[in-house]
């Protein structure tokens, strides 16, 4: 995809995906085993102009803070585990919650059949709660995880929270009972 409406310089085209969009879409992408080619538009001279510099500058910010998720990763959980974007480290042992909008309040996993060592954000180390909901000991369904994130542990674009498991990822892919 291209930064603004044309493929190559227009001079006229300043109409720049926002850092937010582009970030999410890339989080999108890469979640689902994916790569984003970027396009942008260098002018005739070979200069890149201002507004492209400065969405590169601010992707390039956002994926030095949270590298550790993003490369050597592969794709993550699939739909239905969770509400956003995910991606798993390459032995499946840690499991990256990509959260929307910079999201705080709780967060929710579907069908993970792991403990829980740890949960993270990127970027900035805070260690977070997380809690099991609806786990009923005689049953196979292992419950709903919910983690609760500060407001101020959000990132300004795309909050990244990482969470170590108990071994590779093991998810619970059946309709409930015994």
């Amino acid at each position: 995809m291209t930064l603004g409406d044309q493929w190559g310089w227009q001079p006229q085209d300043t109409n720049y995906k926002s850092t937010h969009d582009l970030i999410h879409i890339f989080a999108d992408v890469i979640g689902h085993g994916g790569n984003l080619l970027l396009g942008i538009g260098p002018k005739e001279d070979g200069t890149i102009p201002r507004g492209q510099v400065k969405c590169l500058e601010e992707i390039g910010q956002w994926n030095a803070k949270h590298g550790e998720a993003i490369f050597g990763t592969r794709a993550g959980l699939p739909n239905g585990h969770f509400f956003g974007p995910t991606t798993l480290s390459q032995d499946s042992t840690t499991l990256y919650l990509f959260l929307a909008n910079g999201m705080s309040g709780s967060v929710e996993v579907k069908g993970l059949d792991n403990r829980i060592i740890s949960v993270e954000v990127i970027g900035s180390g805070t260690v977070l709660e997380h809690r099991v909901v609806g786990k009923i000991s005689w049953s196979k369904v292992p419950g709903l995880v919910f983690i609760d994130v500060p407001e101020e542990a959000a990132d300004q674009w795309m909050t990244v929270l990482k969470v170590k498991l108990d071994g590779k990822v093991k998810l619970y892919r059946g309709e409930g009972g015994y």
